[in-house]
């Protein structure tokens, strides 16, 4: 039973690791929050926290629709999660976020929630 158990988590989790990051876009949003900081401030600073050893960042920038998106993959390319930066207003940005992990209400990309918190709210 043990066995059946591991198994299937480790399948179930092989699926979850093979989404590209266009399958990713389509999902529901882990979480979405407006900051007072413009949008391409908010990429990089997000982009430069999300880097890691075992993380590839790729932000793109569209300066034309004042927006960005910050996807973050897996040393197989796999997606983990993407940020969609856009500029609302003269002030204001809002970050929507997506998790291969969960959509709303399910605690997924509570670590980027607060990666985009300190980009959003600098002391």
């Amino acid at each position: 039973m043990i066995y059946r158990t591991l198994l299937g988590l480790a399948a179930s989790g092989v699926l979850v690791g093979c989404q590209s990051p266009g399958e990713l876009a389509q999902k529901a949003p882990a979480w979405n929050a407006v900051y007072q900081v413009p949008y391409q401030r908010m990429a990089n600073c997000i982009a430069d926290l999300e880097r890691g050893p075992m993380t590839t960042v790729t932000p793109s920038t569209y300066a034309q629709e004042r927006r960005a998106r910050v996807v973050v993959t897996a040393p197989t390319g796999s997606a983990l999660g993407e940020y969609d930066i856009r500029q609302i207003s003269a002030r204001d940005t809002e970050v929507t976020y997506r998790s291969i992990y969960g959509g709303p209400g399910s605690g997924a990309g509570s670590g980027a929630l607060e990666k985009a918190n300190r980009c959003g709210n600098p002391a």
